[in-house]
C-alpha cells in the first residue's frame, strides 16, 4: 500500500511539473529569445555604427546637418602653398 502511496505521489508532481513547464516555457524562451536579439543589435550597431531608427531618429533629427571636423584657420603671414612648389615646365610628348 506504501508503494501504490509512493507511485501516486510522483505521477501527481510529475503531472503538475509538465503543466507548470507546458505554460511557463514559452514565456522564458521569448524573454530569453529578446534578450539575445537586443544584445546582437548592440554589437553590430557598435561594429558597424549603424543603430537602429529608434535610436538614429532621437540622436539625428531629419533635416539637420552635423560637421564632425572643422579644419584650422591657417594664418594670412604664411606663403601659400603655391609659392613652394616651385617652376611648371612645358614638355611636348615624342612618339
Amino acid at each position: 500500500m506504501g508503494l501504490l502511496k509512493v507511485l501516486f505521489i510522483i505521477i501527481i508532481v510529475l503531472w503538475l511539473l509538465r503543466m507548470l513547464v507546458t505554460v511557463l516555457f514559452p514565456h522564458l524562451m521569448a524573454m530569453l529569445v529578446g534578450k539575445m536579439q537586443r544584445e546582437a543589435q548592440k554589437q553590430y550597431g557598435q561594429q558597424t555604427g549603424h543603430y537602429s531608427y529608434n535610436e538614429s531618429y532621437q540622436t539625428k533629427p531629419d533635416g539637420k546637418v552635423r560637421i564632425d571636423y572643422v579644419p584650422p584657420k591657417s594664418n594670412k603671414n604664411k606663403p601659400s602653398t603655391g609659392a613652394k612648389v616651385g617652376e611648371f615646365i612645358d614638355f611636348e610628348e615624342i612618339k
